[in-house]
């Protein structure tokens, strides 16, 4: 009896094992559930593949500051870095900073034209990104602005959101709006059309990211009925949601 004992317990910790890896290749071939009740699919490995496909063909192997929880994901990043490339925007305005930064930057770089300015409340974040863009000698492209949170009055309602005194007044043609967080106030994104719009470029195109979210969800509708007929809007369904706007005047060309 005492030589099964200990064969039985390993058999136990075998099997346990095995359950666990199995687990493992569910959620990473199958996708799971996000555990805020939203009932968003995720897929690890394929934002694993996205990202690392973007790293090398941007070609920028000498490591990311990427931070999930902070950081958007690749499958939103894979969006704003197929339109920088293609489109070839000339000013690009971010709201917060991090990874798109770097990636944008490197866009430009790759087109031959084009800046990217980033408006960052968080020091520690701007000191993050600059160090990043300096590593891969990307500070001639990019800029972030230490833009703090402040009070804003809109639509009869109070907002904190960036400071933009030190933003380059010059018409934006692509604008990505990741910031600031959520959960600092109701609609924490909604400024930015109302602060920027006589800014965007006809035909802009503005990429918002956490689109899922019924916060960003009311405040689009906000805006396409400030705007309406001026902006056209998608939405895409992926880990995050993103909406999709483009900038069209009315009476522009």
């Amino acid at each position: 009896m005492s030589d099964v004992q200990p064969m039985l317990f390993q058999i136990v910790v075998v099997g346990l094992l095995l359950l666990i890896v199995l687990l493992l290749v569910v959620l990473l071939f199958q996708g799971r559930r996000l555990p805020d009740g939203g009932g968003r699919r995720v897929e690890p490995f394929r934002q694993l593949e996205t990202y690392l496909s973007l790293r090398d063909r941007l070609d920028l192997r000498r490591g990311l500051a990427y931070d999930h929880a902070w950081s958007a994901a690749p499958d939103f990043l894979k969006l704003i870095v197929d339109h920088a490339l293609a489109e070839r925007p000339a000013t690009i305005v971010e709201c917060s900073s991090g990874v798109t930064t770097l990636m944008l930057a490197r866009c430009c770089e790759l087109n031959g034209t084009g800046a990217v300015w980033s408006l960052e409340n968080g020091p520690e974040f701007a000191a993050r990104t600059r160090g990043e863009l300096a590593r891969y000698g990307l500070e001639g492209v990019a800029t972030v602005l230490d833009a703090p949170l402040r009070p804003w009055s809109l639509d009869g309602d109070d907002y904190r959101w960036y400071a933009v005194d030190h933003l380059p007044e010059r018409p934006i043609e692509m604008l990505v709006i990741d910031g600031p967080p959520g959960f600092l106030q109701r609609q924490s994104r909604y400024p930015a059309l109302p602060l920027l719009f006589e800014r965007l470029a006809d035909r802009c195109t503005v990429f918002l990211d956490d689109a899922a979210r019924p916060d960003e969800q009311a405040l689009v509708a906000r805006w396409l009925a400030r705007w309406p007929g001026e902006i056209e809007h998608r939405f895409i369904d992926n880990e995050r949601g993103c909406a999709v706007l483009r900038l069209h005047r009315c009476g522009g060309g």
